[in-house]
């Protein structure tokens, strides 16, 4: 697979474990905080390195150090960083990752220099983009000049020439408001893979169930993948729904799960997998993430399927342990 990303490279700072948040001039300590090469393109480009896959990333950085570190990361993990623009006199956006003592997070972020991320900026670096067989479209709510109705002709233009277009949409952060349903609705319609997670989904749509959320838009996109997180993932097109249930590993930090699975899955599609075990693979390989407590690795091919094979069998043995007398 040979995959283009356009959409939001930057740096993050996980802190943590954190408990609560400290009061005015309180000072509480932490045991961990490091910066790591994010945003969903971060983590995308972790996962295809992985997976042995080639990628173009299409994003802005500022001219700082957060800037300097991730293009430093980009290129030790073999990457090209000629579609990335730095812009002098700005800061590098960063997300300040708060990871709570189950693993869960909670986000304070900085636009800085993807605040100028636009069309024109895609539009500079489309011929090396046209190359890539998959094209991921992520982080569009964090961009003011680039919406998801603006990316919408992109989209098209891509699909046009015979690329697959995914949509990780990420969370909105100015609340999920009507501009943002009618430009998503917009980009739907040129989209290939739909990639939320439930959440992400029920606050579009405006429904507390997931179920009625998945209804209202399976007959946008070509195909949509609702990422559940510990309760794992359905996939309909067509009007068929496939569901895969998580993998049960204990998640001490589920940074960037969302952004491993779309790899895993795009992969998996490239590959011409049937969908459960599109989804499967997909699954898996976030268990595998997200389950890491000191310095994260991703895992290969091989890594995965021998888990999932693990997996298996201990499901098969605990299935006939319930059956017997």
């Amino acid at each position: 697979m040979y995959l283009g990303i356009v959409g939001n490279l930057n740096a993050d700072l996980w802190i943590g474990p954190v408990e609560r948040f400290p009061q005015c001039d309180e000072e509480l300590i932490v045991t961990s905080a490091r910066v790591e090469l994010a945003g969903t393109a971060g983590y995308v480009l972790h996962a295809c390195r992985a997976l042995g896959s080639d990628a173009y990333t299409v994003s802005t950085l500022g001219d700082d150090v957060f800037g300097r570190a991730v293009l430093r990361a980009v290129s030790e993990l073999g990457f090209t960083t000629d579609g990335v623009d730095v812009l002098a006199g700005m800061e590098t956006a960063l997300g300040m990752i708060f990871i709570d003592p189950s693993g869960r997070r909670s986000i304070l972020a900085t636009l800085g220099a993807h605040s100028e991320m636009s069309m024109d900026v895609v539009a500079a670096h489309d011929e090396a983009a046209a190359q890539c067989d998959t094209i991921l479209l992520c982080g569009a709510y964090s961009f003011p000049k680039l919406s998801p109705a603006d990316m919408a002709p992109y989209a098209s233009r891509a699909r046009e020439r015979g690329q697959v277009v995914a949509f990780d949409p990420s969370w909105d952060p100015s609340g999920w408001s009507e501009r943002t349903r009618r430009d998503t609705f917009t980009l739907l319609s040129e989209v290939d893979v739909y990639l939320p997670n439930e959440s992400e989904l029920t606050h579009l749509t405006g429904r507390s169930d997931w179920r009625e959320a998945l209804r209202d838009v399976e007959s946008l996109a070509a195909e949509v993948v609702l990422k559940r997180g510990a309760l794992g993932a359905v996939q309909t097109s067509g009007g068929a729904w496939t569901e895969v249930p998580a993998f049960p590993v204990n998640a001490v930090n589920t940074v960037g799960a969302g952004d491993v699975f779309d790899t895993a899955y795009l992969y998996a599609l490239w590959q011409g997998w049937e969908v459960e075990r599109r989804l499967e693979f997909a699954c898996a390989f976030a268990a595998m993430v997200v389950s890491q407590p000191d310095d994260r690795t991703y895992p290969s091919q091989a890594e995965v399927e021998s888990f999932i094979e693990t997996s298996g069998r201990a499901r098969r043995r605990d299935d006939q342990g319930a059956g017997a007398p």
